[in-house]
C-alpha cells in the first residue's frame, strides 16, 4: 500500500467513527427537547428539596437555639 491508500484509510475510518458516535448519540438522545425534563430530574429534584427541607429544619433549630441562650442572657 502506498502511504496515499494508508492517508485515505484512516480518513475513512475516521469519519465511519465519528458517524457512528453520532449515531448513537442521536439514538439515546431520542424524545428529549431542550428544556423538557429527562427520567432522572424528577427523582434528583425529589433528593434535592429533602436536603433542603434538613437544612431548613436545622436552621430554625439552630436560631432558636440561639434566641433561647440570647433570652438566658439578657435575664442574668
Amino acid at each position: 500500500m502506498t502511504g496515499a491508500a494508508v492517508g485515505i484509510a484512516v480518513l475513512v475510518a475516521l469519519v465511519a467513527l465519528v458517524a457512528a458516535i453520532v449515531a448513537v448519540a442521536r439514538n439515546r438522545s431520542s424524545g428529549q427537547e431542550i428544556g423538557k425534563p429527562d427520567r432522572m430530574s424528577e427523582e434528583v429534584v425529589a433528593g434535592l428539596m429533602a436536603e433542603l427541607r434538613k437544612w431548613q429544619a436545622e436552621a430554625a433549630h439552630w436560631k432558636a437555639t440561639a434566641e433561647r441562650l440570647q433570652r438566658e442572657l439578657d435575664g442574668r
